[in-house]
């Protein structure tokens, strides 16, 4: 469930890689799947299933990993695909058995738009159980269109605790275009958007080093998907 404004947490860091993405991922169990490689969006390559003809509730593609995420909390990774999706159709699966044969945790890849990479953020819903990982997997809840589906650059967030409250500010400019033919009234359109924002909380273990990534998750309801 995401961190609702005014609650404890949504800051995130210690950034673990779970799969770099960067060959292809070989293992899979459905026909009509092939496996390969395409420019990614970090590094060179990332992980990309070609489908023809696979049904609903299938394994797209899976690769072997050696994970433990006990200690996490969130995932984050990048996603593509050919198609212009709906939040739930896709789920990121991690497990302790191969191939994603009983996955102890299943990660929703919200609404993709067509050849669009997405960042895409999902809590883990019990990370005691993602001690022991050795698999992570794409799988398909629905029958959809033919196409591809990119996977990229995987990693396990820590949530920092003690955090107690943040703000953002999310604006966009709006400029004027204005000409005769509007008559003396005046026009606008959208322009350029950008964003501040402040968190503050108790200081939580050593400080970090200076370079070290923080990803900073602000959630504005308990639905999948609607944060910043």
């Amino acid at each position: 469930m995401a961190h609702i404004s005014g609650k404890n947490g949504g800051v995130y860091t210690n950034a673990l890689l779970v799969e770099d993405c960067e060959d292809a991922w070989n293992e899979h169990t459905e026909s009509g799947c092939t496996p390969s490689t395409t420019t990614g969006k970090v590094g060179t390559y990332c992980a990309r299933v070609t489908t023809v003809g696979v049904g609903a509730d299938k394994l797209l593609m899976s690769e072997v990993i050696s994970k433990d995420l006990s200690a996490y909390d969130a995932v984050v990774w990048y996603a593509r695909s050919s198609l212009t999706t709906t939040a739930t159709q896709l789920k990121l699966l991690l497990d302790d058995t191969g191939e994603c044969a009983s996955a102890v945790e299943s990660l929703v890849v919200p609404a993709l738009t067509a050849d669009t990479w997405k960042y895409c953020f999902d809590l883990l819903a019990a990370p005691a159980s993602c001690s022991a990982l050795i698999s992570i997997g794409l799988y398909q809840d629905e029958d959809l269109d033919d196409g591809t589906f990119d996977i990229d650059d995987v990693k396990a967030l820590a949530e920092v605790d003690g955090i107690k409250s943040w703000t953002i500010d999310y604006v966009a400019d709006a400029l004027e275009v204005t000409d005769f033919v509007d008559a003396g009234v005046r026009d606008y359109v959208a322009g350029c958007t950008g964003w501040t924002g402040t968190f503050e909380g108790y200081k939580d273990g050593a400080p970090l080093a200076i370079g070290s990534e923080v990803i900073l998750a602000l959630g504005e309801s308990s639905t999948n998907g609607q944060y910043f």
